[in-house]
């Protein structure tokens, strides 16, 4: 079975004002949103990670204070939520670190729904996504990343995760 993931859509790394928002970041919504209205109409499970951290986080002696659980900032953004809304094939993944894997239940979600392929997109594309579409591959799992769904703070980071996902973990690249 097919799924669609989606990483971090939250609002302190896709909204203005967000403690790691970048200049740019907002460009992959629209995009994301057509990804999860046609996963809507093929019936297909879509899974949204979050990041969520303690207020003391060790992750915050790397990066600013972002995504504390239970803040605004932690929020999925409004759009997607509103989109989301009356769908039930949906599963939210809150996680600690850059991989969506680690002390998750996402193995445990894709067993139950025998994933063997996923749709990808999300923030950031060199750490986050990067991490947890590294984390598929190792599953066997087929991965196609929407390279216009995904975006990054630095873009020469970008273009390289681009082609380590490409080169290296064979990741189909495309656009929406």
């Amino acid at each position: 079975m097919k799924a669609l993931i989606i990483i971090d859509m939250q609002n302190d790394f896709a909204k203005e004002g967000g403690t790691l928002y970048f200049k740019g970041a907002e460009n992959v919504i629209p995009h994301i949103l057509r990804l999860i209205s046609n996963a809507k109409k093929e019936n297909i499970p879509i899974i949204l990670t979050q990041d969520w951290h303690e207020e003391n986080d060790e992750e915050f002696k790397i990066w600013t204070k972002h995504c504390v659980k239970n803040t605004d900032g932690a929020k999925i953004i409004d759009e997607i939520l509103k989109l989301i809304k009356d769908y039930n094939n949906v599963y939210f993944i809150k996680k600690t670190r850059y991989s969506a894997f680690y002390n998750t239940n996402f193995d445990k979600i894709i067993k139950k729904l025998n994933i063997t392929e996923v749709d990808l997109a999300g923030l950031v594309s060199n750490i986050c996504v990067l991490f947890t579409a590294e984390e598929l591959r190792n599953r066997d799992i087929k991965v196609n990343l929407f390279k216009n769904a995904t975006n990054s703070y630095d873009q020469k980071l970008h273009e390289l995760s681009l082609r380590l996902m490409n080169e290296v973990l064979k990741i189909n690249i495309r656009e929406v």
